[in-house]
């Protein structure tokens, strides 16, 4: 019985301490290396099923999708089903089209400051490109990889993000985000398929809206 209650009290702790939060050093070299993974291979594919719960809603709103990026500053995400949806950003250009409706939005970046901030900020919590610039950061090692959680730095991200959770396997591959915004509101995001690669064709991030699209630009031209 002691053996037993030793060996229980021996796994526990051992539990507890490989969930605990890393040490400066220590998370300073793990961001050091997803920092050389990125690199080493710039472009990220996968696929997701996203749960958003707001309090406009009485249950979670589902959608289910691919996601690309590539760095610096390209991404592609594209929601399937009844509500599908398409955004794509080639780092200078952003288009969301809503195929349902025919309906096509053009941003120009790098123009307004808080509408680019906020959408690097959301990129770099899911990539890690100059995440230090946007985040207070803390890592946590788990039994089955680590923890990332983050807080905005500055007062315009604070209007939008209350705070945002990383998930990553052994393998440095994101497996699940949650995306706290203000008002409680909050997203969490489940990836599999996660494919890290070298870069991915110029295609996966160009957008020409149809003949019949009617175009808006929310920000202005």
């Amino acid at each position: 019985m002691k053996i037993s209650l030793a060996l229980t009290l021996l796994l526990i702790s051992s539990l507890f301490a490989t969930a605990g939060e890393m040490n400066p050093a220590d998370s300073a070299a793990l961001l050091k290396h997803l920092q050389d993974l990125r690199d080493k291979e710039p472009a990220a594919q996968a696929d997701f099923r996203e749960e958003k719960a707001t309090h406009l809603l009485t249950k979670p709103l589902v959608t289910e999708g691919t996601v690309s990026f590539e760095a610096p500053g390209k991404f592609r995400r594209e929601v399937k089903g009844a509500n599908s949806s398409l955004t794509v950003s080639d780092g200078k250009t952003m288009w969301v089209y809503y195929s349902n409706f025919k309906e096509a939005e053009h941003y120009s970046l790098g123009q307004r400051s808080f509408f680019d901030d906020a959408l690097a900020a959301l990129t770099a919590g899911l990539n890690f490109e100059h995440i230090e610039e946007f985040y207070n950061f803390h890592a946590f090692k788990e039994p089955t990889g680590y923890q990332f959680q983050l807080t905005p730095k500055h007062p315009n991200l604070k209007r939008i993000l209350d705070h945002l959770n990383v998930w990553m396997d052994e393998d440095y591959k994101v497996q699940k985000t949650e995306l706290f915004q203000q008002k409680g509101d909050h997203i969490v995001t489940n990836f599999t398929n996660v494919r890290h690669l070298t870069g991915l064709p110029a295609g996966t991030f160009e957008f020409t809206p149809p003949a019949d699209a009617h175009i808006s630009y929310p920000l202005g031209k």
